[in-house]
């Protein structure tokens, strides 16, 4: 139905005040798309206190080797915040999936399970075990399709008795709620989502309770984080 679609009740002063290109589906795709993407680093750079409690909960030490993974990461500001606590003599190791995580969620592959589970992680299979002081997923969290196995991928490259850490700026069950509170807010994601071809149930998501369940035996000392829509989860590679 016509009154379904927020961009159908374009009028004809909008028209005249926006041009006819206004109308084109392909660019109103376009732009929705331009809209939901694109903001993470605005986010994250606004985002002290969370960023501070990750390097905070990494323990992160001088001459340390830490492995990143995830989207943004250098825009983000993470390498260089990292950098100024490992010194010259650490090294950082980036593994940035902006681009597959864009590519599939246009072509709908889901980072959760399910028949549309299609993205498993091999980024590391080539690293040896140990390899790396600390291992952070930095918005990246919600494109594994499985984290028991990517979880157990992950502490494999890290040295025991060190910590993991997960951070995603996430469409959660929360965020859908806040949305549907305000007429307003609802309008302008309705009117996004609609070009773009996804709902808010369609976005990938595994809460702070899924991850600790995920990482049950394989760390000590889970802990969680939550603000303003960022999500935190740690845990400890065991020594034993």
């Amino acid at each position: 139905m016509q009154d379904e679609d927020p961009w159908a009740w374009m009028q004809p002063y909008d028209v005249q005040r926006f041009g006819d290109v206004i109308l084109d589906r392909k660019e109103q795709e376009r732009w929705c798309r331009a809209v939901l993407l694109g903001g993470l680093p605005f986010m994250w750079r606004k985002a002290e206190v969370a960023r501070n409690l990750i390097y905070d909960r990494l323990e992160l030490r001088t001459g340390d080797k830490v492995l990143i993974i995830g989207e943004c990461i250098e825009p983000c500001g993470f390498v260089d915040d990292m950098r100024r606590r490992v010194g010259p003599g650490g090294e950082i190791k980036v593994i940035d999936i902006t681009d597959e995580a864009r590519d599939n969620y246009i072509a709908k592959k889901r980072g959760r399970g399910g028949q549309l589970a299609t993205w498993q992680w091999t980024y590391t299979s080539d690293i040896a075990d140990g390899a790396f002081d600390c291992v952070a997923c930095l918005q990246g969290v919600q494109h594994t399709d499985d984290w028991r196995e990517t979880g157990a991928e992950l502490l494999r490259v890290m040295k025991p008795g060190r910590n993991l850490m997960l951070a995603e700026i996430a469409y959660s069950p929360e965020t859908k709620m806040k949305i549907e509170l305000d007429m307003h807010i609802e309008y302008v994601f309705d009117k996004l989502l609609s070009r773009v071809g996804w709902t808010l149930d369609d976005f990938p998501y595994y809460s702070p309770k899924d991850l600790e369940a995920a990482f049950a035996g394989l760390v000590e000392q889970p802990g969680s984080f939550v603000w303003r829509g960022i999500e935190v989860f740690w845990g400890r590679r065991p020594t034993r």
